[in-house]
């Protein structure tokens, strides 16, 4: 089934935990899966704070599970402010953990860092970058 542009919300009672918007979709029925292209994610805190904002050039969406796969261009801002660009991350529904092992570029208030990947923490506004170093301050 191909669609010419597709929302997927998953949501816990009241609250919309994530919102997916794609241009593009394709969804394969037999594995569960949605293949979206040009895709914008929002994910929640659990504050009612912004959680993450995020783009890219294409996803695969679990229809069972709402785990997320983002790749080409991935770029967001977490809850607290921090810009961050990458090529792939990985969120899982369940624990609310956005992470990638890709280099990533993050920009903050204190400046511009490189690092091996990061882990964030959308539910509780938790940032962890690995292996980091400062580009300019």
């Amino acid at each position: 089934l191909e669609l010419g542009g597709m929302t997927f919300v998953a949501s816990q009672g009241t609250r919309n935990e994530v919102v997916l918007a794609a241009e593009k979709a394709r969804i394969d029925t037999l594995e569960k899966l949605a293949h979206l292209e040009i895709v914008h994610a929002r994910m929640a805190s659990d504050q009612g704070s912004p959680g993450l904002d995020m783009r890219c050039e294409r996803g695969t969406i679990d229809l069972e599970t709402s785990n997320f796969d983002a790749e080409g261009n991935v770029r967001g801002t977490t809850g607290d402010g921090r810009r961050f660009r990458t090529q792939r991350v990985r969120y899982v529904h369940e624990s609310g953990l956005v992470s990638t092992n890709s280099p990533v570029e993050i920009q903050d208030e204190t400046g511009t860092y490189r690092g091996g990947g990061f882990r964030y923490h959308v539910r509780e506004n938790r940032f962890q970058l690995r292996a980091a170093t400062v580009v300019q301050q």
